[in-house]
């Protein structure tokens, strides 16, 4: 294994020339491609070397002026072509290379999925289809000329506006394609294949109709109706939120089988995972639904917030995708509730981007280098972006970020900005009428620079006479690779009180910028204090340490007007009842005290949106808990939630039962409605089955074959942890039904994999081979390899089985597809929180992964985790 050279950002200069105007011709054949490109160039260092990036290219030709270039005149190693004599004015380079997309595995550049070709360029895939210098700060005017047959390619986009159509001999056709807006290469797209269009359109606020279309694969057209409602409502929301309209005259999506990403938001033509695009109820479930809604919108939204304003280096992703991450948060939302939304991000917050923070591969915001960029697009950099500017707007208020966010647009459009400009001209729109911003800007600054999860540990002091609650606060960092020593950060914690009737008095927002701070809360006078609500709509992304008895919790639990302090106070019961079993010391009177309170919970619904209580009711994650126990024995946690899972289907079958009767009426409910019923009625048929409970075994079996695939997936999920016939007999059923639908057909290769079964890694194996397992498609390897690590007793067998497989599947991932491998690679990342006896192991297993000749991105991931 050797590592590829740091990037770092404090080197960082200018390209040495600017790139105002490109023209490119793609020519198209059964077996290669040809790609033309004419350089409008423009020094802004004279006497500086020209340096392009071109990968699995083969130069043709090469022209400055019309001149051609001898051999002599150039270089081309290692990926860069280096001209070191051109012009010291204004000049054209033309290009002629010629590339292969038809044996790119790397899904990278241009690239075959299936009978299209298609296009990645974000981060560096645009030097695997020209010679380019291929960094985001290069804005240039594009105009793009593609040639293919017709017969095989019908359809041919790329960015901004169809501005001619000809025809070239009996069977080949060219479309040129115009972008007025000036972009980076990253945002350069190109599809050309076989193609279904939908079309439909849409009138701006300020009347302008822009044409929508939808290309998916023939047979596909009936799955598109979701995406493309959401693609208005998305175009809508922004111009009503952010005043933010549409600037071209038609929006392209693509859906591709073959993608690493989940959608990219390329310029006027965003390229999407299949997944995320075909979907109805029959055959997506309301969660998949909202993420396709909630996707689109993020890609749409990416017009602004990443293309219009588009990043200067790599190092500012997140000044892109965090924003972008806050504004379809924010849309979702508005959609739906607002209070679900919050819990369901603090909760992936918690299991995934904390996670990130406590691991080898912790990493700021804004890092400092980085080897391989792909390994960057993180949940730090959009999830952990995405609380930054939340933070900014808890601190501004609403209006005073709105305020900086014009101040943003305005100031920024057309360029390649930073984060530091995005915090500034945030501050100075806040401030434009004279009112002091509130905070100190420089060490909010410090967010994007400091990687970890801060700890936020309270202390407090009850006075009864007064009814006066002092409440001392103190932030701590722990230290991360390479970050030792962390300074105090800017923490809004918003916190009231809370007594047997409800909130007592108004809430408080504590501007925290020490490492320590005090405030003092008033209640009622009197022997005992009110519950504490702290961090309310999880108003900074901390872990908080509170000693809080259970029956605070449960008063928190059953009065507090924050829909996320109820929901943590559930959560931290819960986590204390999973971490006793799992250390086989239960807590009778937490367990006792908890279920009666989601007894009362549930017996109190009426029917109305159950979307609050399922979330309420949902356990903590797997990795949530891992956090909390020291040494990590996965074994046990998983024991502890089967264990536990059993015991409520027990306790709660009554109410469960009603609340099963209850929840029938929202089954056939059209999407968004009755979504909240069909969640509880998976939760109940999921603690039920687990208690053995044979009626519902059945009736989740035949909801298999049912219209709802939200209820199919839920019956799954519950037969799917137990070893009795109706799990394989619902097995086949949902293979036998959706065999033919690939994108539908990974939840049944994800499940398989998942399932706990004494030969559980013999399954695997076999999925692996299964004639309908697509190895080049990273849905299908996320599908399986991910649903194996997920099969706690199987991935994390002591006999370090598990681990092994892993480490070859992840080698073999890694030659043909280096970005899914680097992130299949994290799987690794707690090795150092488990015991002695697995951690050798999963080390074992490590050091096999380092042994093979891997990728420069799965080479950086696993150099972190031997260090």
């Amino acid at each position: 294994m050797t590592a590829a050279a740091s990037i770092r950002l404090a080197d960082y200069t200018p390209w040495a020339f600017e790139l105002p105007a490109i023209a490119l011709n793609v020519n198209i054949h059964s077996d290669h491609v040809v790609v033309t490109s004419r350089l409008s160039l423009e020094p802004r260092r004279p006497g500086e070397p020209l340096v392009l990036c071109g990968i699995d290219l083969a130069i043709e030709s090469l022209a400055i002026d019309q001149t051609p270039l001898q051999s002599e005149d150039y270089s081309f190693n290692d990926g860069r072509l280096t001209i070191p004599d051109v012009p010291g004015q204004p000049f054209v380079l033309e290009t002629c290379c010629r590339l292969d997309p038809y044996s790119n595995s790397s899904l990278e550049g241009l690239y075959a999925s299936g009978g299209l070709l298609s296009t990645q360029c974000e981060a560096e895939g645009f030097r695997r289809i020209s010679l380019h210098p291929d960094r985001p700060d290069v804005l240039s005017r594009w105009q793009v000329r593609i040639e293919a047959n017709r017969s095989s390619c019908p359809v041919l986009l790329s960015n901004g506006n169809a501005v001619r159509e000809e025809s070239v001999g009996a069977d080949r056709h060219a479309v040129t394609w115009d972008d007025p807006f000036p972009k980076p290469s990253y945002l350069f797209a190109l599809v050309a294949g076989d193609l279904r269009e939908i079309r439909d359109h849409y009138t701006t606020a300020s009347g302008r109709q822009v044409t929508l279309r939808l290309h998916v694969e023939e047979g596909d057209e009936p799955f598109t109706a979701h995406a493309m409602a959401s693609l208005k409502r998305s175009m809508q929301w922004d111009e009503s939120v952010y005043n933010l309209e549409y600037d071209l005259d038609e929006y392209n999506i693509v859906a591709v089988r073959h993608f690493n990403m989940g959608a990219m938001e390329n310029k006027s033509l965003n390229i999407f995972n299949s997944k995320l695009v075909l979907a109805d109820a029959e055959t997506a479930t309301d969660a998949e639904l909202e993420r396709i809604e909630s996707v689109i919108a993020h890609e749409y939204f990416h017009n602004w917030s990443g293309n219009r304003i588009t990043c200067r280096d790599w190092f500012q992703l997140s000044l892109k995708e965090g924003l972008t991450v806050f504004r379809d948060q924010c849309f979702t939302a508005a959609l739906h509730s607002e209070a679900v939304k919050r819990i369901e991000d603090v909760a992936m917050l918690r299991n995934t981007q904390f996670r990130e923070d406590a691991g080898p591969t912790a990493h700021p915001v804004k890092p400092a280098e980085y080897q391989a960029i792909d390994n960057f697009y993180t949940t730090t950099i959009y999830e952990k972006g995405a609380e930054l500017i939340r933070m900014l707007r808890t601190l501004l208020g609403p209006e005073r970020f709105m305020k900086g966010m014009e101040v943003y647009v305005q100031r920024f459009d057309g360029t390649a900005a930073t984060t530091e400009d995005f915090v500034q001209a945030i501050a100075d729109g806040a401030t434009s009428q004279g009112e002091p911003l509130g905070f100190d800007l420089d060490r909010f600054k410090r967010w994007y620079h400091q990687a970890g999860t801060p700890e936020l540990s309270i202390d407090r002091q009850w006075n009864p006479e007064s009814g006066e609650l002092t409440v001392d606060l103190h932030q701590a960092t722990p230290p991360t690779p390479g970050q030792a020593d962390k300074q105090p950060l800017v923490l809004p914690v918003a916190m009231a009180l809370v007594g047997k009737q409800g909130r007592v008095g108004e809430e408080q927002l504590l501007v925290m910028e020490a490492e320590r701070a005090s405030i003092t809360l008033q209640g009622q006078p009197g022997d005992t204090p009110p519950a504490l609500s702290v961090l309310r709509r999880f108003s900074a992304p901390v872990h908080v340490r509170l000693e809080q008895p259970l029956e605070e919790c449960l008063q928190l639990l059953a009065s507090d007007d924050d829909p996320f302090c109820r929901w943590d106070a559930a959560q931290r019961l819960a986590r204390q009842v999973l971490l006793a079993r799992a250390e086989n010391q239960p807590k009778p009177a937490v367990e006792a005290a908890l279920i009666q309170a989601l007894d009362q919970r549930i017996c109190a619904y009426d029917g109305g949106d159950g979307m609050d209580l399922a979330a309420l009711l949902a356990l903590p994650g797997m990795a949530e808990l891992e956090a909390l126990q020291s040494p990590v024995d996965p074994l046990a946690l998983d024991q502890a939630f089967r264990a536990w899972t059993q015991e409520m289907g027990v306790q709660l079958q009554t109410s469960l039962r009603s609340l099963l009767e209850l929840t029938r009426a929202d089954w056939t409910l059209a999407w968004p409605a009755g979504q909240g019923g069909r969640a509880l009625t998976a939760l109940a048929w999921r603690w039920l089955a687990a208690a053995g409970h044979t009626t519902v075994q059945a009736e989740a079996l035949a909801a298999v074959s049912g219209p709802s695939m939200t209820l199919a997936r839920g019956a799954l999920r519950a037969l799917l942890p137990l070893e009795r016939a109706e799990r394989e007999q619902a097995m086949a059923l949902f293979y036998e039904r959706w065999k033919d639908k690939p994108v539908i057909l990974d939840a049944w290769f994800a499940m398989e994999a998942s399932a706990p079964r004494s030969n559980a890694l013999e399954r695997v194996q076999q999925l692996l081979e299964h004639p309908r397992f697509d190895p080049l498609a990273p849905n299908s390897l996320r599908a399986v390899l991910g649903g194996f690590t997920a099969n706690v007793q199987a991935f994390h067998a002591i006999d370090g089985s598990g681990y092994r497989f892993m480490a070859e599947q992840i080698a073999a991932v890694d030659s043909r597809n280096p970005i899914t491998a680097s992130r299949m690679a994290k799987v690794f990342s707690r090795c150092a929180s488990y015991g002695p006896e697995r951690q050798k192991v999963m080390r074992e297993a490590i050091d096999q992964l380092a042994s093979k000749p891997l990728s420069a991105n799965t080479a950086e991931v696993v150099q972190l985790l031997t260090t």
